[in-house]
């Protein structure tokens, strides 16, 4: 019988590698220090990208008369890096709008920051009044030409609210979701040209859809209709079931999409969502807007598309156009001082009679210069009646005019 054991004095030395050796603790103390510190670096990037994302993306959509917008970003969950999808609203000079969604190829600070590049060129491009399909062109070469070529998709929508119409052009990104005024859903396939930086002179095609008073627009990156269990297709399948119960607000609409299509509530790669819904004009046109002088060609074009939406021909629409911008530049001229503050617009149809009402919220200055009074005096040559309330409270700029030929 051998005896198990080693009697004392007698038990070999172990190697340091197996022992008990102060040097071994200290190895594997420095492999666990470079380990935190490895993790604390990738979550430091990923911060500062998420930050420099965020702080890209617009988190107060324009106002543009007629369309309302909400807009959603969330990051890609658990391990991944954040990406570079992004959406953006451009309201363009003849009162049109442009809606962009990308997705730009890559992770972390470095798509983050060719999402930036590409956000300001299209935007640059969309507001020379370029057409869709020259726009996503011009973005390709941009693209060829940056130092990080990488590749992206890109989707643009130029929305009419007064033609009602949507002309588009898709540098191979996912077509958007259409929800018609009855609630009918269907995507606005049309041809899908290569993505950016993809070949060096692709050529892009433009589809132009009816949008009518009533209807929405969902544009959105792959991130909320595809994951590792679920592929494209089926991913889009749902969308379109979900848009059939779209909530009117744009904005409770971009909840339900995300709670509806995120069942884990998790995004498994970056999302990036925007929703348009277009109004019909409404039997009282109610504004407030900024006191300021960009303010007046948001109320013209507001004006103009409630006029014609009663009949009010082009003439006539013109000059209460003219008149209203007086009263309007009034209020923000001479009744406040430097600051945030507002007026309202007010425009309703009173038998034959259209009645328009601009109010402010300050103290008329006494004119300055000489200037004072043309235009009051234009808006009198402009309409049948007027009339000025002033009190304490603010002032209201009331005009009148009887229409000849209006539609009943």
């Amino acid at each position: 019988m051998v005896e198990r054991g080693w009697r004392e004095g007698e038990r070999p030395e172990l190697p340091d590698e197996l022992g008990q050796d102060p040097g071994g603790d200290a190895i594997l103390g420095a492999a666990l220090e470079g380990l935190r510190r490895a993790a604390e670096e990738v979550e430091v990037e990923r911060s500062t990208a998420e930050t420099l994302q965020r702080s890209l993306l617009r988190e107060r959509l324009p106002d543009v008369s007629g369309l309302r917008l909400a807009a959603r970003y969330l990051p890609g969950s658990g391990e991944a890096r954040i990406g570079g999808d992004w959406y953006d609203a451009i309201p363009l000079r003849d009162g049109r709008v442009a809606l962009v969604i990308g997705d730009v190829v890559g992770r972390g600070i470095e798509a983050a920051a060719r999402m930036a590049h590409l956000q300001s060129a299209v935007r640059a491009y969309a507001l020379e009044g370029l057409r869709p399909s020259l726009i996503l062109e011009r973005m390709n070469g941009f693209v060829q030409e940056l130092e990080s070529r990488g590749t992206a998709t890109l989707l643009l929508a130029v929305v009419d609210p007064d033609a009602e119409t949507v002309r588009l052009a898709t540098a191979g990104h996912p077509p958007p979701l259409v929800v018609d005024p009855d609630g009918n859903t269907s995507f606005a396939e049309g041809p899908s040209g290569n993505p950016l930086g993809a070949s060096l002179f692709p050529s892009y095609d433009e589809t132009v859809i009816a949008m009518p008073a009533g209807s929405a627009l969902v544009l959105y990156t792959d991130g909320i209709v595809e994951r590792p269990d679920q592929s494209l297709d089926h991913g889009m399948k749902i969308l379109s079931d979900v848009g059939l119960s779209l909530p009117d607000e744009p904005d409770q609409a971009c909840r339900l999409l995300l709670d509806q299509l995120l069942s884990d509530g998790l995004a498994h790669d970056d999302v990036a969502l925007l929703v348009a819904r277009l109004d019909a004009p409404p039997l009282t046109l109610d504004l407030v807007v900024p006191a300021d002088p960009t303010s007046l060609v948001g109320v013209r074009r507001g004006l103009g598309r409630w006029l014609r939406a009663i009949g009010v021909g082009d003439a006539e629409s013109y000059e209460l156009q003219v008149a209203c911008g007086e009263a309007c530049a009034n209020a923000i001229a001479h009744a406040y001082p430097p600051g945030d503050a507002h007026f309202a617009v007010r425009a309703v149809r009173e038998d034959d009679e259209l009645l328009i009402e601009v109010g402010d919220f300050g103290a008329w200055r006494p004119p300055r210069g000489g200037s004072g009074g043309r235009g009051l005096a234009l808006i009198e040559q402009l309409t049948d009646s007027l009339e000025i309330d002033r009190g304490i409270a603010g002032t209201t700029v009331r005009m009148r005019r009887r229409m000849s030929g209006m539609q009943a």
